[in-house]
């Protein structure tokens, strides 16, 4: 475990965060790239925390991250059906607060895998899940949503809201949304990790056209209720992590986001990372175009890597440069400084004790947390190419400063140096920060050599 330290970043509170199209916007206009990471596999299993220490969250910081997708459980929320441990919740909350004192913004993701720890997955509680014999036990457990029956029909009752489980689960949302409402450091839900529902139901798109968008129609009302002025993110299957298209619909609402996961199923069926081969670049583009027809920005939840891939370094350096050039808000698979590696998946981005993993070094990476500028306009350009200085190009629409975040560990021993036409800049090396000021319609250009 990396000892405590203060951040290198500090927090730059998101006054004002919403949704404006296809953009985060703070109040004074500038697009919000939010960076980090999942927090963590741990929370799949007793006591459903991360770990116990908030120290851990310090690595995120001193990277430069701004944010973390912070796992939370049905299972641990309510127990016993109509049970709620407020224990538990308040051990979140503490959490995310000092995520908050470390500069990372929370968005709290209602998770699950299979359903059920019943079942060999985690989320629901036993309760809400049909029994099962048999139970997923390694990393091939996705393979379960297909030939485990008990998989399908839990999913199937859920959907219906036999036996009042949908409500249950709604109002176990509630719950919590209400415990963690005075958490300044949350700025979003994510209320259904890779939603899923039978096969026949989910491969023709029935199922995110009718069950799965009512269910985020209803996890709107409940935001807007209850925690008012947050993000919602809207998943849509994981299917979608592999290029095959959404059907959600346009769903009306106020700030909501587009969170799909993408995963190279290539590299996940060969063992190893296969540039030419990879499936990731497609269903970025398939991604991005979904989310630019219903108006929505998009933040990618998950993306990652299983540690046995070879080539996983360089996998995560090519789908980081592309969501760089795509300006793309993400939360990468997963930060676990813990031994509990749930299902052997051997993915998180730190060993056990907090040391590097091969591909930790591409993650921690220069990005604009704050940019005064159009982030998807043709004059928005956005270059991270190992084997070239970072560079970022844009004409600026307000005179609000651009904040790009400089991490310690990408610099190396190299001072921080920025090169900086058509603005000035003010550099703090201390932070990590480089502050850009322009006027505006000014076409502005950063370089930064390493």
């Amino acid at each position: 475990m990396h000892p405590p330290s203060r951040p290198t970043v500090p927090l730059t509170r998101l006054a004002g965060l919403h949704c404006d199209g296809t953009t985060l916007r703070d109040d004074l206009g500038r697009a919000v790239v939010l960076r980090g990471a999942n927090v963590s596999g741990r929370c799949k299993t007793p006591p459903f925390l991360p770990f116990d220490d908030p120290a851990a969250f310090d690595p995120l910081a001193r990277w430069g991250m701004n944010a973390i997708r912070l796992l939370v459980t049905w299972e641990a929320i309510e127990p016993e059906r109509g049970v709620y441990d407020d224990a538990y919740l308040a051990r979140v909350a503490a959490l995310a607060r000092a995520a908050g004192e470390r500069g990372l913004h929370v968005i709290v993701d209602l998770h699950q895998d299979l359903f059920s720890r019943a079942l060999g997955g985690s989320g629901a509680p036993a309760w809400a899940s049909r029994p099962s014999r048999r139970k997923a036990s390694d990393r091939r457990w996705f393979l379960h949503y297909a030939l485990a029956p008990a998989v399908r029909d839990s999913f199937r009752a859920l959907w219906r809201d036999e036996g009042g489980i949908r409500t249950a689960l709604l109002a176990a949302i509630a719950h919590t949304m209400a415990a963690l409402r005075d958490v300044e450091a949350v700025i979003g839900w994510d209320l259904f990790n890779e939603p899923m529902a039978p096969l026949r139901e989910v491969v023709p798109g029935r199922f995110e056209a009718t069950a799965l968008a009512a269910f985020h129609r209803d996890c709107i009302a409940l935001r807007d209720r209850l925690s008012p002025g947050r993000l919602l993110l809207l998943e849509p299957t994981p299917l979608a992590a592999f290029g095959v298209p959404s059907t959600l619909p346009a769903i009306a609402g106020d700030d909501l986001v587009f969170a799909p996961h993408l995963y190279d199923a290539t590299a996940f069926l060969a063992g190893r990372y296969l540039a030419r081969a990879s499936t990731f670049p497609a269903a970025l583009a398939r991604v991005r175009r979904t989310a630019s027809a219903r108006g929505w920005p998009l933040l990618i939840g998950e993306f990652g890597v299983l540690g046995s891939i070879a080539g996983a370094d360089a996998l995560i350096a090519d789908q980081c440069a592309r969501l760089d050039r795509a300006c793309a808000s993400w939360t990468v698979w997963h930060y676990n400084p813990t031994a509990v590696d749930w299902n052997d998946e051997d993915a998180s981005i730190v060993t056990p004790h907090g040391g590097e993993r091969p591909w930790t070094a591409a993650l921690v990476r220069p990005y604009p947390r704050l940019l005064a500028a159009e982030p998807h306009a043709a004059t928005t350009v956005w270059h991270s190419h190992q084997d070239r200085p970072w560079s970022l190009a844009y004409v600026a629409t307000t005179t609000a400063p651009t904040e790009l975040v400089v991490p310690r560990r990408w610099l190396g021993a190299a001072p921080l140096r920025a090169s900086v036409q058509g603005a000035t800049a003010t550099l703090d090396e201390t932070a990590g920060c480089v502050r850009i000021d322009a006027d505006v319609g000014a076409h502005v250009r950063v370089t930064l050599p390493r």
